[in-house]
């Protein structure tokens, strides 16, 4: 095991201030608008209640899939099979992600960068960073961090260059992420976030799927 005192320099002093030198010197927004332009584009949550619908081949037809964290495709005909965008978890290794979810495009949500442990240069080629005045907006919004579905949904919306948006999977804690372990409590607002998220939905910003 790698001493503490050892992965705190490699988070803080290497992780850390790479990771803002490449989120601050990139045109994150002009990428992520230029990915989504006129595209219908599906965000795919991980609660365990999408695992009993049969969306898959709906979420297969859009132009773009995004998936989130540990959301591994365990069962294609409720989730879909592509994966296109897929959003960082410091939980998983680079050749984890890569191999579960081959994506195009990876998506750093979360604003503390000594996760950001990417370092093939095509996979840090093809990251894309939130904007971090994006993140400190929502939790002034939500009250509380914003979990990393409302942020690849609120990104999508400011950026209001994608022909469609459909969310599936998204049931805003009426039932658990599927892959968390029983028990499990969630540092997120669900309830909070479910305001907004179903705001934009009335405002015809977004769709979601039940």
């Amino acid at each position: 095991m790698e001493p503490r005192h050892s992965r705190f320099m490699r988070r803080y002093l290497v992780q850390a201030p790479r990771g803002w030198a490449l989120k601050l010197t990139r045109a994150n927004n002009t990428r992520m608008h230029d990915r989504i332009v006129g595209r219908k584009v599906a965000i795919v949550g991980n609660a365990q209640s999408l695992l009993a619908k049969t969306y898959g081949g709906e979420i297969d037809r859009n132009d773009l899939v995004l998936r989130l964290n540990k959301g591994f495709v365990v069962n294609a005909g409720a989730q879909g099979s592509r994966t296109d965008m897929v959003g960082l978890t410091p939980e998983l290794s680079e050749e984890e992600t890569i191999a579960r979810f081959s994506p195009d495009v990876l998506l750093m949500l979360i604003p503390k960068m000594r996760h950001y442990h990417f370092w093939q240069a095509q996979n840090v080629r093809r990251t894309l960073f939130y904007p971090f005045r994006y993140w400190i907006a929502d939790r002034q919004m939500i009250g509380r961090r914003p979990s990393s579905g409302f942020m690849a949904i609120s990104w999508l919306v400011r950026l209001n260059a994608a022909d469609q948006v459909t969310l599936y999977g998204f049931d805003f804690g009426a039932t658990a992420t599927y892959y968390n372990p029983e028990g499990y409590k969630t540092p997120h607002n669900y309830p909070g976030e479910a305001v907004i998220v179903r705001r934009w939905a009335e405002e015809g910003r977004i769709t979601i799927m039940p």
